[in-house]
């Protein structure tokens, strides 16, 4: 055996104790959690994968590491599952989150029965295909709601993890399928190894540190907040801003069309970092856009059950109220009171 081969070795070894401990601190901290436990299934993928990568590791493992092989493949699409249900508070497994996982299992099928090396690559290709997409798309999701993102810990782990994860994972698989000769080839192998066992150092160090209030199941948001009760339980150095922003809120700011956090924050005078603490720990919301729409929908339900504006456009209403498009006024107002808003400004006029 070469140094490089053992060098390699020593790295997955340790890289998949990583991700196994990993697993098992998500599991004894946040199994509550949907999130949490699907943590704690990409962390055992990962486990799976760096196994399974690695020829000598697997023929040591023996037969031993064949049931693994499922887990291996699945690793793209347990990462997918994981980052959506940390990343969206409202966030419902559904039937459809699990076909991407069929055409990999049916892969995985396969490669125990064909021995042809072309099909065997051409299988691997679609695998490493749909691997890519999913990495990619959760690294996506990852940044796309990141300003609007409340939660600190949660913001920090969007960028310092899924993103390095995601990207590392794509360029990794595509090196993977590319392969390399000689003494490129054990270079690329060392240095592979090494990335892997500095992203599981990376993961299992935020699975230790991990705040609790990342793993929130489906918060239930308040969508009127007392500001006596919230006035008396926060930092009296955050009461005036405090103050300053229920005054830009009464005089209808939530209103503002495309409205970020940032921009609130210099209308305030203030930090941003202040800002999203107040909202966060004092007044409870996970994001922002929860925050301004807990007032819209508020007004949304006011005006619906108006009968003097009964003939006013329901899109009218969601541009009035800051809404973007008619699309994103119904998933929120769907999402605040369970019904879309033709329901209920039908309800609310038969009633009157």
């Amino acid at each position: 055996m070469t140094d490089a081969a053992l060098i390699e070795i020593i790295a997955r070894s340790s890289a998949g104790i990583l991700c196994l401990l990993t697993c098992t601190i998500l599991l004894a901290n946040a199994r509550q959690s949907l999130a949490g436990r699907l943590g704690a299934l990409f962390g055992f993928g990962a486990f799976a994968y760096i196994v399974c990568a690695s020829p000598e590791i697997s023929a040591l493992m023996g037969v031993w590491h064949v049931p693994l092989v499922p887990f291996s493949w699945l690793d793209s699409v347990f990462f997918w599952w994981f980052c959506l249900a940390l990343f969206c508070d409202h966030y419902r497994f559904r039937l459809a989150h699990i076909y991407p996982a069929i055409p990999i299992l049916i892969l995985v099928a396969l490669r125990f029965v064909v021995t042809d090396p072309f099909w065997l690559d051409q299988m691997t290709l679609i695998k490493q295909g749909i691997g890519s997409l999913l990495f990619l798309h959760a690294t996506y999701f990852a940044l796309l709601s990141l300003k609007d993102d409340l939660v600190d810990s949660r913001r920090r782990f969007r960028v310092v993890i899924a993103v390095s994860v995601g990207l590392s994972a794509v360029i990794l698989m595509g090196l993977d399928y590319l392969g390399f000769d000689d003494a490129w080839g054990e270079i690329y192998q060392v240095g592979a190894a090494v990335w892997l066992l500095v992203l599981s150092f990376a993961f299992a160090m935020w699975a230790l540190r991990a705040s609790p209030n990342m793993f929130i199941e489906r918060p239930a948001e308040p969508y009127r907040h007392d500001i006596a009760e919230v006035t008396a339980r926060i930092d009296p150095a955050d009461r005036p801003l405090l103050a300053r922003l229920e005054a830009a809120i009464e005089s209808g700011a939530y209103r503002e069309t495309g409205l970020t956090v940032g921009k609130l924050a210099d209308r305030l005078n203030t930090p941003e970092h202040r800002l999203r603490k107040l909202i966060n720990s004092g007044l409870g919301y996970r994001n922002f856009s929860s925050y301004i729409n807990s007032h819209r929908v508020e007004d949304a339900k006011e005006i619906l059950a108006d009968p003097e504006r009964a003939r006013l456009q329901i899109l009218q209403v969601a541009l009035d109220l800051g809404y973007g498009s008619i699309a994103s006024f119904n998933r929120a107002f769907r999402e605040a009171t369970g019904e879309a808003p033709t329901s209920f400004r039908r309800k609310a006029l038969m009633a009157d």
